[in-house]
């Protein structure tokens, strides 16, 4: 019988990150029994247990958490070997998925694989979204885009932007209510505010200013939601004054749809970042579509390029 021994390699590291046969399977277009059957047989080969099936949670056994460690760098290195043959300037091809948090992934990363795709047809994109963006590569993805400084160790981090949050609310409800003239006024307007997914946790407590002169208030909303995009449009309709990166609002700020309110004051800066695992390498298309990602942002109303933290 003849082994694919890089294919076995690139299977194992896929399977070891995905933490699941299903998610393993989902990530290359089979089935849960297909993988386990590959994962048997690749046991059988060298003679060990590579994941105890002895617990409902997937767990790496002794050999297989030597087996991932040395596959990763194999496959790492035979990815920037890959990469380094290939053209520079070969058109990207393949796939790539990309995770994104919700607000931002559908107002400005969607409009950019859409255009990005146009120019490379030959690159299928595949593009998930979810309410606070905390992707994992575990979910099949090749590239994450995260709002924050990432807190995954074994990631290539690319900072792609910045941003700021600010106060605003539309013309309607300050019609109503007079604009606040400090952050104390906020304590006698209507807020919106976030909760966290599942916890429900109220993210109320609002910054403002840098360091030595940080300034923060804790508001009690009104309305609360784990959507960002239910506040954005709760603040277009006038229910009151949300807290909202400038990236988001930018473009209503400028259409008058939303004021900006107390605009000497400047809230919490946001970082954009792009991460992709180690076991990817230096995939040519990941690299064109990080550039031109950057260059898209640095476009964009809302982001400025202040230098990233570590």
């Amino acid at each position: 019988m003849i082994y694919d021994e890089v294919g076995d390699l690139r299977f194992f590291v896929l399977l070891a990150e995905a933490q699941s046969l299903t998610k393993a399977a989902r990530g290359m277009g089979t089935s849960p029994a297909v993988v386990s059957r590959r994962l048997a047989r690749l046991e059988g080969r060298l003679g060990s247990c590579l994941v105890n099936r002895s617990t409902r949670r997937f767990k790496l056994s002794e050999t297989g958490q030597i087996l991932y460690d040395r596959a990763l760098r194999i496959v790492t290195d035979i990815t920037d070997l890959e990469a380094e043959i290939s053209s520079a300037e070969r058109m990207p091809q393949g796939s790539l998925n990309v995770g994104a948090p919700l607000e931002l992934g559908r107002r400005l990363i969607a409009p950019f694989v859409e255009a990005f795709n146009r120019r490379y047809p030959e690159l299928k994109i595949g593009l998930a979204l979810v309410s606070e963006g905390r992707h994992e590569f575990g979910d099949c993805l090749d590239l994450i885009v995260r709002l924050g400084m990432p807190d995954t160790p074994t990631a290539i981090v690319t900072h792609l932007a910045s941003t700021m949050r600010i106060l605003c609310a539309s013309p309607a409800y300050l019609a109503r209510n007079p604009a606040p003239e400090t952050l104390q006024d906020l304590a006698a307007h209507d807020c919106l505010c976030l909760r966290r997914s599942k916890s429900m946790t109220l993210v109320n407590r609002w910054t403002f200013g840098q360091e030595e002169g940080r300034e923060a208030i804790t508001v009690q909303p009104r309305l609360s939601s784990t959507s960002c995009e239910v506040i954005h449009d709760w603040a277009l309709s006038g229910q009151g004054v949300a807290y909202k990166l400038m990236c988001d609002v930018h473009d209503d700020l400028k259409s008058g749809k939303l004021v900006h309110i107390l605009p000497g004051l400047s809230g919490e800066v946001i970082d954009v970042y792009a991460l992709r695992p180690h076991r990817q390498g230096a995939r040519a298309n990941v690299d064109v579509f990080l550039r031109e990602l950057r260059a898209y942002l640095g476009r964009c109303g809302g982001f400025s390029y202040r230098p990233a933290p570590g």
